[in-house]
């Protein structure tokens, strides 16, 4: 081949299929995507879920999260539910299944709901089935197409090959922002100041009632001694808890390529990072076994199917949440949700950075930081909500990502029913049905 070759390839011209044409496409299985799909079909929209593995939950499946953060308000005297709706009849089917605890466990300043990993594939099955949402699996958005202020169809691979999906309002809940990217929508995407991924790990063999006598301090102790003796530990202390007897789940490793966060839109370091995850979760293990009590006999039970990410892509929506939104316990007259989690920011050196709330205390969600400024038919929910880097980290959590999903599914099918841009949405009409089906916007 000579050596001045065009370096593209030129793909022919082709015409897609539309396989589907209904009232709302939902991209992403996620929290946010399960969440708004069920809402928007329990109010009579037809509806379609894209995603991309063979199972909901995005985070809490795919990643293996462990925990469900971000649902409570905690003072010294108080742990307080401040989400409700569709994240509260899942935690409901899932202790009729028997895959989550009765009491919330309290960690640090705050507390938060473990859960059984594969328990939480069959209570999502269960709560999408009996809303009667269609789901295609092993669908990786790859495209779309627009049309002045609207999104007219985005395009999907799957093993059909590309097919292409109408719907009458799109609702982008990937985490990764890829519709609003394919759409050509303004986004932020803080390269080289990303929150560190991390590769979640659960080890069985364990002695969890030693695990459970272990203070967060005793563990840092305990790692900070591996680290003096060598073992290349880039955090030394996380959430480790027993998920059942004998099996703890571990939030501990943080995976970096050349010192920092890896692009997770670069294929070649996203890749490097997925090995150097599982490298990472082999040291830990060593270091655990020799220096935690409880873990002598511990080993590898399993790792998430992929790497934790925290943060890619933001919208510019029609609202950035702030920092001093956060810190200021802002109240907003389009709120569709609460949150109480600290700003979680998982930065350089072996130390997470928490910036906590005031005790008890809580800020609301706007609306506007779910919709996109010059789009009347797409919305945003999820970790890529329109939120500065530093009250990304507080909004991204699992509780949260329910509750803004549940909103944006509700506004869907208002649009829908009443031939409305997503910006015309009578607010009030949006919060009182998100209060009818048991969404919390104030304490």
């Amino acid at each position: 081949m000579s050596e001045f070759a065009p370096s593209v390839v030129h793909e022919p011209a082709r015409e897609t299929e539309v396989i589907r044409d209904v009232d709302v496409c939902v991209i992403g299985g996620g929290p946010a995507g399960v969440a708004a799909a069920m809402a928007a079909s329990r109010a009579g929209m037809g509806v379609l879920l894209l995603e991309r593995e063979g199972f909901l939950g995005g985070t809490l499946t795919t990643v293996s999260l462990g925990s469900i953060c971000g649902l409570y308000a905690v003072s010294d005297e108080a742990v307080t539910p401040i989400v409700g709706g569709v994240c509260s009849e899942l935690i409901e089917r899932l202790k009729h299944l028997g895959g989550i605890g009765e009491q919330p466990k309290r960690w640090l300043e705050t507390a938060s709901l473990p859960y059984d990993l594969f328990l939480m594939k069959i209570a999502l099955d269960g709560l999408v089935a009996s809303s009667k949402v269609e789901v295609f699996y092993h669908s990786s958005l790859v495209g779309a197409h627009t049309k002045g202020s609207m999104v007219d169809a985005v395009f999907i691979e799957t093993k059909q090959g590309r097919l292409a999906i109408r719907a009458k309002v799109f609702i982008d809940c990937s985490g990764d922002a890829d519709l609003v990217y394919h759409a050509k929508v303004p986004y932020e995407l803080s390269v080289g100041d990303l929150q560190f991924p991390t590769t979640m790990v659960r080890f069985g063999g364990v002695d969890t009632d030693t695990l459970n006598a272990l203070s967060r301090a005793d563990l840092h102790e305990h790692l900070e001694q591996a680290v003096e003796d060598g073992f290349d530990l880039p955090r030394t202390s996380g959430g480790v808890f027993a998920e059942r007897p004998g099996l703890a789940h571990l939030n501990i490793t943080k995976v970096a390529i050349d010192g920092m966060p890896p692009n997770p839109f670069d294929v070649s370091q996203i890749s490097r990072a997925e090995t150097r995850g599982r490298q990472q979760v082999q040291t830990y293990l060593q270091a655990f076994q020799r220096y935690v009590p409880g873990f002598q006999s511990a080993y590898i039970m399993d790792t998430g199917a992929v790497i934790g990410i925290r943060e890619s892509r933001r919208v510019l929506g029609s609202y950035v949440l702030t920092e001093a939104d956060v810190l200021g316990e802002a109240r907003f007259k389009d709120a569709i949700c609460c949150c109480a989690w600290p700003m979680e920011d998982h930065a350089a050196g072996r130390a997470t950075k928490w910036i906590w709330l005031k005790p008890g205390t809580y800020f609301q969600i706007p609306f506007r930081s779910l919709t996109v400024p010059g789009y009347d038919n797409l919305m945003v929910a999820g970790r890529c909500a329109s939120a500065t880097h530093a009250a990304q980290a507080s909004i991204r959590v699992t509780a949260q990502c329910f509750a803004m999903g549940q909103a944006v599914g509700e506004a869907a099918a208002i649009a829908v029913s009443n031939h409305l841009g997503v910006h015309q949405i009578p607010i009030e009409t949006l919060q009182k049905r998100l209060k009818a089906a048991g969404a919390i916007l104030e304490m």
